[in-house]
Parts: structure tokens; sequence; C-alpha cells
């Protein structure tokens, strides 16, 4: 029979999906033109014409990667709330049958302990 026995570590999904969001606001803020020399600052349409097409191939990449990242950020954080929402339910659940079992008799259950 599998054993569904297993931890989870909260507070590493919570800060992965911190980090992660904070990665996705940190480039929204920054844009690659930003970083990019400008048309002017190059004064050769060849060089501008081949960094120009480099820049929108990068922005593209960026942009897939920040969409891809910001997807793991709300997962893990969606993770993270359905453990703690299963791990509250379970917790009134046991709690529930603790009250409710709290008085019965265990002998007839366990049997008399003889010492041995």
């Amino acid at each position: 029979m599998p054993s569904y026995d297993f931890e989870v570590d909260l507070e590493s999904l919570i800060n992965a999906s911190t980090k992660a969001s904070e990665a996705v606001k940190q480039k929204k803020e920054q844009d690659v033109e930003d970083v990019v020399p400008t048309e002017s600052d190059v004064g050769s349409d060849t060089v501008w014409k081949a960094l120009d097409d480099f820049q929108d191939r990068w922005e593209r990449g960026i942009n897939d990667m920040t969409d891809d990242i910001e997807e793991v950020a709300g997962r893990l954080g969606q993770v993270a709330t359905n453990y703690v929402d299963f791990d509250n339910k379970a917790k009134e659940r046991m709690q529930k049958f603790a009250e409710k079992t709290d008085g019965l008799e265990t002998t007839e259950l366990i049997g008399e302990q003889d010492g041995n």
C-alpha cells in the first residue's frame, strides 16, 4: 500500500513566488529599449538596422520569459494557498474528530494492558 505522507515547505514556495513576482516587476519597470543605444547614438544605418533587429528579438524573448515567470509566480502562490487551505481543513476535521471521541472508553478497543 503506498504511503501518502509528505511535507511541504510552504516558506520556500511563498519565497519562490515572491522572488519571481519581484523579477517580473523589475523587468516591467525597465524595458530593453532603456539599455540599448538609440539610432542617433549609433550613427550608422547599417549598424542601427542590425541593432534594431537584435533589440526586437531580445525584447520578444524577454517578454516571453517574463510572461512565463509571471505564470510560475502565480502558480507557486496558488499551490502554497492550496496547501494552507488543505492543512486548515484537515486540522478542523481532526479537531471535530477529537471532540467526538474524547470521552470514549478505549480499553475495549486496545485491551487491558498487563505490563508486557
